[in-house]
């Protein structure tokens, strides 16, 4: 177990961009591909990906800065501090869960799969500790290491199943390639919610007609409409009202710019190295399993690209922070995370299939559930993080969660927990 756990820290040490092209490679190897072609696929999506978070990374720092300064404006004084997913991230890799939970979820996923009851073969490692972190709150909260094993792998097959479920809408708006599913917790069990508001608002006469997005805008006003304009707009619009001097704003729009333009660049050469192992693997499949369909699980983040997302991501940190203030029950500030926002909404413009004024809604529902379960899961996540990592939070801080803490499932995990009478 400890040469186990000691090889996950290395992975995490490493990070994904270096990580996920070694195991690409390796995949490839096994699916039958040339050691040529599965070296160059590992590289090709190693520099699509590495491309894909210099951009994100750009993007957000310049989004952090704005939402901080709207937050500042706003005088939020809110006593649950959104102290970021790598608070989430350490309490897993530090957990004596980790390893036992590491080959249960890879047993199991290879179990399911010859079952047929999932599709996805989940490679994203670097990832499960959004999983493992679900489980270490249940042991926090219950005392109770098998129970919080068994929230482990309850959450991992149900997260794995919603990849499958929904891998369709995906695909349909070329977010991301056929064969590829995106089975990352924090984003994948909002899309339940995102595509009940859909049904909700296919109920709603005449509004369900209700039809926008960038295409159709640039129809209508021209170039005012291209993505990089969009984006300017869209950014100026933000750094005003972060209360940026003129320089502040400039810089702001030009990012957004940039980033509508480069985002989809990018994906298309992370695309590149996807899809000769996608095609292989269906290959194998067809050829070894009865014509049986596998998946590959990936990282949510290759599904941002969608100028769409983009420009939701910067219209939803706004409306977050007011929503911060003006939801009842909520105590979190979104902070840390915030910036991040282009991830936890890629669903609402999946589901609603590229139209923005369904995306919008469905974004301002799923930014209001991120706050309700972030404060819901604070108390149990800050003692797990005062066992694990009590340095990382901040000082004079009495509670601490975050916006990838707020997906529904951890909190329906602890609300399960309680309704048992499992409390420690």
């Amino acid at each position: 177990m400890e040469i186990i756990t000691a090889i996950f820290s290395q992975i995490n040490a490493l990070g994904a961009t270096i990580t996920m092209p070694i195991i690409f490679t390796i995949l490839g190897l096994l699916i039958g591909m040339k050691f040529s072609q599965a070296l160059k696929s590992g590289l090709m999506y190693g520099i699509g990906f590495s491309g894909l978070w210099l951009v994100l990374d750009f993007f957000m720092a310049a989004l952090g800065e704005a939402a901080n300064g709207i937050s500042t404006n706003l005088g939020l004084n809110l006593t649950v501090i959104d102290a970021g997913w790598m608070l989430g991230s350490t309490m897993a890799f530090s957990s004596s869960l980790l390893p036992v939970a590491l080959i249960g979820c890879i047993g199991i996923n290879i179990l399911l799969i010859f079952l047929g009851f999932v599709k996805t073969l989940n490679i994203d490692i670097w990832n499960y500790w959004i999983i493992i972190t679900g489980g270490v709150l249940v042991y926090r909260f219950t005392g109770s290491y098998v129970i919080g094993l068994a929230a482990i792998l309850i959450s991992f097959v149900v997260v794995v199943k919603l990849a499958d479920l929904f891998a369709d809408r995906a695909w349909d708006g070329d977010f991301i390639p056929e064969g590829i599913t995106l089975p990352h917790l924090d984003t994948i069990t909002m899309a339940p919610v995102y595509w009940l508001v859909n049904k909700i608002i296919d109920r709603i006469p005449r509004v369900r007609d209700w039809n926008f997005s960038l295409e159709s805008l640039q129809e209508k006003i021209g170039v005012f409409g291209e993505p990089s304009i969009m984006g300017m707009i869209l950014g100026a619009l933000l750094g005003v009202c972060a209360g940026f001097d003129v320089p502040g704003v400039l810089n702001l729009a030009m990012v957004s710019a940039a980033t509508m333009v480069l985002m989809p660049k990018v994906c298309g050469i992370l695309m590149e190295g996807l899809a000769p192992i996608s095609e292989a693997t269906q290959e194998l499949a067809s050829r070894k399993f009865k014509g049986r369909e596998i998946r590959i699980g990936m990282d949510a983040a290759i599904g941002v690209g969608n100028p769409n997302v983009l420009i939701l991501g910067i219209i939803i940190i706004p409306i977050m922070l007011v929503e911060a203030v003006l939801l009842p029950g909520n105590r979190m500030l979104p902070f840390a995370d915030l910036s991040s926002m282009t991830l936890y909404i890629l669903w609402a413009v999946i589901t609603s299939k590229n139209n923005m004024f369904r995306a919008l809604i469905a974004g301002t529902v799923g930014a209001a559930v991120y706050l309700l379960c972030g404060t819901f899961v604070a108390g149990v996540y800050t003692q797990a993080a005062q066992a694990a990592c009590a340095d990382m939070i901040p000082a004079g801080t009495n509670f601490v969660s975050s916006i990838s803490a707020g997906n529904p499932l951890y909190s329906i995990l602890l609300a399960i927990c309680r309704l048992l009478g499992l409390g420690a």
